[in-house]
């Protein structure tokens, strides 16, 4: 199954929870502030040979306002990291968010990737899509579980003559962290 198929699956499974929260009125609005985490290590050891480790970690900070009907609006904010051995490459990214929260806490966020790089790869674009789950925990602190679809195109490349593009997309889960004020 290819990576768009295993986001339109989930799309279709998470829509179908979010028809519920439509008709639904929220309470809660104010400003919204979220930190997303995902961190993948690995050790390869190769007998007789060597011993690799990889480290790849993707923070994502995300401040918006949030109505008392779900709607929010706001900004997105990305690092990444990405250290195997002797190579490390560090990446950022810029957007702008628009999304719904429902009353069940379900939520789908879309993020349009306004700038981007990553190591040598820069003036990059493109989106992202977050399916996801956010509860209240006490007073207005919350923590949540995400999917995140993410495709960005760089269309610069110094280290690399005759460069044209290149487009990376990902999927993968993030855990949460909020506060709504």
């Amino acid at each position: 199954m290819s990576m768009k198929e295993r986001l339109f699956s989930a799309v279709g499974i998470c829509a179908g929870l979010f028809i519920g929260t439509m008709a639904q009125a929220r309470t809660s609005s104010g400003v919204l502030f979220t930190g997303n985490v995902y961190m993948y290590n690995t050790t390869e050891e190769h007998t007789p040979g060597s011993k690799v480790d990889t480290k790849s970690s993707i923070y994502d900070l995300k401040l918006g306002y949030l109505n008392g009907d779900g709607l929010y609006l706001g900004g997105l904010y990305t690092l990444r990291n990405h250290d195997s051995g002797s190579t490390s490459e560090d990446g950022k990214a810029l957007g702008l968010s628009l999304g719904y929260i429902g009353a069940n806490s379900f939520f789908i966020k879309g993020h349009y990737i306004v700038s981007a790089d990553k190591g040598n790869y820069k003036e990059g674009s493109g989106y992202q899509v977050d399916l996801g789950y956010i509860t209240n925990i006490t007073g207005s602190f919350l923590v949540g579980v995400e999917l995140t679809y993410r495709s960005i195109e760089y269309k610069k490349n110094d280290s690399i003559s005759g460069f044209d593009k290149m487009k990376k997309e990902e999927l993968f889960p993030m855990l949460t962290v909020g506060l709504l004020f």
